[in-house]
């Protein structure tokens, strides 16, 4: 069984193979769209539980794409490709309702934790029963990227890549009922929390998002007899 649906966007024929084959490889279910409008219709038709959309495409552009994705759902994550000299932009797709953005030529550790935390919150529904949606384990991957994201790039490099690796870990055995191991994964991610804290990588509004997001993480843990 696949890991996933990943929806791959860019106009460059490259760029599509390179990921298309690198996610297949990983155990993904892949699809390559060469345009806006044809990423579009694979979202329409719910071929997708996650999009990497090239920032810049002819015709509809990835912000426009974006833009009308989030018009049809908010459930499938968007991650943003771009050209480093297209940074800036792509952080501000984040505003618009982007889970993340990866520069090319791509880190494909970082990019393989983005799209692990962006489908940590995606439900499988053909083999499983939806999950509740205030299950609070959906969302402790995706604050911690959002929060790491904002982070200066050697704090993202050191801390807030460890910070990730931790979260998801704890997502993970979560998710396949390893609780004791899930609390103890919690209990890493509230220490490298104080350490980025500490060490002035993290704002106090950022760190009491995570933060909140690990004591509902926690809460919903088996009890310890």
């Amino acid at each position: 069984m696949a890991l996933g649906r990943i929806l791959v966007v860019d106009d460059e024929a490259p760029v599509r193979e390179v990921l298309t084959e690198y996610f297949a490889t990983e155990g993904y279910a892949v699809e390559a769209a060469t345009s806006g409008l044809e990423a579009l219709s694979a979202v329409r038709g719910g071929r997708a539980d996650l999009v990497l959309l090239d920032v810049r495409m002819p015709g509809l552009d990835g912000v426009q794409v974006l833009r009308r994705i989030r018009e049809l759902t908010d459930s499938v994550p968007v991650i943003m490709v771009t050209a480093n000299e297209d940074v800036s932009l792509a952080r501000e797709t984040l505003t618009l309702g982007a889970f993340d953005y990866v520069a090319k030529p791509f880190d494909f550790d970082y990019l393989d934790r983005a799209v692990a935390a962006g489908l940590a919150r995606v439900v499988d529904k053909t083999d499983a029963a939806p999950a509740p949606s205030d299950d609070p384990w959906k969302g402790l991957a995706p604050t911690v990227f959002r929060v790491t994201r904002a982070m200066g790039q050697m704090a993202r490099t050191s801390t807030g890549e460890r910070l990730e690796t931790a979260a998801l870990a704890a997502a993970c055995d979560a998710a396949a009922g390893r609780g004791a191991d899930a609390g103890e994964r919690l209990t890493d991610v509230a220490m490298l929390l104080d350490l980025a804290a500490e060490f002035g990588d993290l704002p106090a509004a950022d760190r009491a998002l995570v933060e909140s997001a690990i004591e509902a993480a926690r809460r919903s843990l088996p009890a310890r007899h």
